[in-house]
């Protein structure tokens, strides 16, 4: 009797201690890195500074906070090093690169465009190798008068539902300013070439942009969103270089309203919903209903399509069809202000959340079919949510929501599976948060949080923010033993050539597809280039593993046609794949290391620099994986030009 009284009270224990685990593993717990609040306002939570950012936090001993005003923001691996960089803008753009553990101001230093932006995405327009930048404006921009009350510009008038802009209530003085919509042209080692790409006046009122391979001719092509006008939905696809070195976009498709209304775009979605190899367009909307654009160019079934060479038309749209307009969520018609693709059930289709000023929605992908379940699950917010992205962060192998809201602390709902979320890892800080993006930035393996935020006027009580950065302390703080792996592709396109559907891809690899293939159950991610109201997700791909120390193997679906089957190109890695790394995969490549590293040391120095020249001196032809390594201008020839870049990229 004792002893079945002991077993029993043992096994009491150990499922009390094993609950506790799992309870422990729900937590996520992120700190703020850039708000230095203690220095101003000793009340509340201290936070560290570590970021190397400006403080976002509002108070007039503070004048750095109005640098971090943003409304677009991208985290991209711009140098090369393996790490993530970060662009961000509003009144004035910043460029930060990373140094490992902190960011590091260096737009003056290297020269590059500090003008400001609305919106920002990041992706290689010229198929060199290295990511360029995208930023636009809005209605040509005015220098607003001092007579705005309590406003500075319509955007924080925005922030606040209850302020009625209009020019009776805050007039311009200044005469309008023509800022162009430009293109930072990355020519590697740090050097950014400014490019107009189209002049205000032709897209007044572009509100975002989006990169796409749209025809899959193996080079991005551009999807723009005008907030007014009734051309609010127009593709731009990628004819080539002209004759000063830029991408030449021509405009293909637009979608004319054929009705007279208040409606207006305001954000994009893009994925490929249908998994049929080309990606398809949500666009939420304002005061009507929402759009969804079908890509034409590839029809058919998954494995089983044809190809269309010249569609018509490009785009079919959709939306009401899908059962995701949306036209009830407010009196007057569709609220949205955020929207992304994620796969949160693991159930290999792509399903869209809606974040809108009003209740939020998520529309589960079955088999094509979409239902909203956000009622059900608890997700609809019921507040001014402007922005939103999916990233797995707490690595348990399935993605959770972090909606930005207005006016009201965030929203982070993790998913716990079985359609059930838990919200107890919300922050508390005060900002009118714009969008957010999620990135591994500190490469520890957890995602960490860039919301890029303007000043929040009014509000409930309490301290006030801008855009902050938010680093993911989940393993510190919960002892979670869930691994992770990250995955970076790069398409092996090297021109513009517009042949057809190309059996190679952009070197972005945007549009590709990743299944990760887990003993349990398989984890898919797409590469989309922009979402939201002017924000982009990392091109870096992250999988969190739960407690899988490898991976029994990945399929890669490429935009790319497979020569042989006329068919979606599609390249399988057999397992074991570890867990808790960072992979580096060219398509028709394989696996490399990183750029420069030619004896694949994990390390870029001047052992490197002499294995180069003995290649280059000797005359002698490397394998693959290392002239991919020396390659430092992705010619696919290794010469003295490559040898000085890689001298230019140490010392950098």
């Amino acid at each position: 009797m004792i002893t079945k009284i002991i077993t029993y009270i043992r096994a009491v224990f150990i499922i009390g201690l094993l609950t506790g685990a799992v309870l422990l593993a729900v937590e996520v717990y992120f700190v703020v890195t850039n708000s230095n609040r203690p220095d101003f306002f000793p009340e509340g939570e201290p936070q560290d500074m570590s970021s190397g950012l400006f403080s976002a936090y509002i108070h007039e001993d503070n004048p750095d906070y109005n640098k971090m005003k943003a409304k677009g923001s991208v985290l991209c691996d711009f140098d090369l090093d393996g790490d993530l960089d970060l662009y961000y803008g509003y009144a004035d753009s910043y460029y930060y690169e990373n140094l490992g553990t902190e960011f590091r101001d260096m737009t003056t230093e290297y020269n590059i465009d500090n003008s400001g932006c609305r919106g920002v995405i990041a992706g290689d327009l010229d198929n060199n190798g290295y990511q360029d930048i995208l930023k636009w404006r809005f209605m040509s921009e005015t220098n607003p008068s001092h007579d705005c009350g309590d406003y500075e510009d319509e955007d924080e008038c925005n922030d606040d539902p209850e302020c009625d802009w209009s020019f009776n209530q805050c007039r311009f003085d200044g005469d309008p300013i023509s800022l162009p919509h430009v293109m930072l042209l990355n020519d590697g080692n740090n050097l950014f070439l400014t490019h107009e790409f189209r002049p205000s006046i032709e897209l007044p009122f572009l509100h975002s942009l989006g990169l796409i391979d749209a025809d899959l001719d193996g080079d991005l092509d551009l999807l723009a969103i005008q907030e007014e006008n009734d051309d609010q939905f127009i593709l731009y696809l990628n004819e080539g270089i002209d004759n000063n070195g830029a991408p030449l976009f021509e405009q293909a498709y637009t979608y004319y309203r054929d009705y007279a209304d208040i409606s207006a775009s305001r954000i994009i979605a893009i994925a490929d919903y249908d998994n049929d190899g080309d990606q398809d367009v949500y666009v939420g909307r304002k005061y009507g209903y929402n759009w969804f654009f079908e890509n034409q160019t590839l029809t058919g079934s998954s494995g089983n399509v044809v190809y269309n060479s010249n569609p018509e038309p490009f785009f079919i749209e959709k939306a009401v069809e899908l059962g995701i307009s949306d036209p009830d969520v407010d009196p007057i018609g569709s609220m949205g202000y955020g929207a992304a693709w994620g796969d949160y059930d693991n159930d290999q289709d792509l399903d869209l959340y809606l974040a809108n000023w009003g209740v939020n929605r998520l529309y589960n992908n079955d088999d094509y079919d979409f239902t909203n379940v956000a009622d059900v699950q608890n997700l609809e917010s019921d507040t001014l949510s402007n922005g939103l992205s999916w990233g797995d962060y707490n690595n348990d192998g399935l993605l959770d929501i972090w909606t930005s809201n207005i006016r009201n602390p965030d929203d982070v709902f993790i998913n716990l599976g079985n359609g059930e979320w838990d919200n107890t890892s919300s922050p508390q800080f005060l900002s009118a948060t714009q969008d957010v993006i999620s990135g591994d930035i500190n490469g520890d393996g957890w995602l960490d949080v860039f919301g890029a935020g303007l000043k929040m006027t009014n509000g409930p009580p309490g301290a006030k923010f801008t855009s902050l950065l938010y680093k993911n302390v989940s393993e510190d703080s919960s002892y979670s033993g869930n691994h992770w792996l990250k995955l970076k592709l790069e398409g092996s396109k090297s021109n513009i050539s517009n042949g057809g559907w190309s059996t190679q891809s952009n070197r972005s690899a945007i549009g590709a597809r990743v299944v990760l293939h887990l003993a349990d159950q398989d984890i898919m991610r797409e590469i989309i280039g922009g979402k939201g109201h002017g924000n982009m997700e990392p091109l870096q791909l992250h999988f969190g593993m739960n407690t899988h120390l490898s991976a029994q193997g990945m399929t890669i679906y490429w935009p790319s046609r497979d020569p042989e089957t006329n068919q979606r190109k599609v390249t399988y890695i057999d397992g074991p794949i570890d867990s808790d790394m960072t992979y580096y995969f060219v398509e028709d490549l394989g696996f490399v290391g990183r750029k420069g590293d030619l004896n694949n040391d994990e390390v870029v120095d001047v052992l490197d620099i002499i294995i180069s020249v003995n290649f280059v001196l000797g005359g002698d032809s490397p394998e693959q994986e290392i002239l991919w390594a020396g390659d430092m201008n992705f010619d696919s020839i290794l010469n003295i030009l490559d040898v000085v870049r890689l001298v230019n990229f140490i010392l950098a």
